[in-house]
């Protein structure tokens, strides 16, 4: 364990000592290298020329959002009203089907004996004879 950690150590050292030569390098270039102050305080992509073009292109970007949010909105608007007609008639169908399908719990109750049928009578004018039609309830 001793010996891992005396390697340990002298990796730590090595690495302090080129991190101290390395520092001492960079503070002894010359002033006049290709990176100048001026290179820094304004970049050619981020710097002021880069903020004029993204100013001019602000605007009409702006307004096809806008136009795309607009279209996007009235397409979805139609197709909810599209969605509830088709939820409706399905509905319908369904409730159509389960009332064919299904026997008819109320029929019971229709079936208790009745006097007569109710007759209809149907007449056009008064020199024919009337016509009787029965109506079975």
């Amino acid at each position: 364990m001793a010996a891992n950690q005396k390697i340990v150590f002298a990796i730590v050292c090595l690495s302090l000592a080129f991190n101290v030569v390395l520092a001492q390098q960079q503070q002894q270039q010359p002033a006049n290298s290709s990176d100048s102050d001026s290179d820094v305080a304004e970049s050619r992509t981020f710097g002021h020329h880069f903020l004029r073009r993204i100013s001019f292109a602000l605007v009409p970007g702006a307004f096809v959002v806008g136009v795309i949010t607009t279209l996007l909105a009235a397409l979805t608007v139609v197709s909810m009203k599209g969605l509830g007609v088709g939820v409706i008639l399905l509905v319908l169908a369904i409730g159509q089907m389960l009332s064919r399908a299904l026997p008819v719990q109320a029929a019971a109750y229709a079936a208790a004996p009745v006097a007569a049928p109710v007759p209809v009578v149907y007449s056009h004018s008064h020199t024919q004879q009337p016509v009787w039609l029965e109506k079975e309830w």
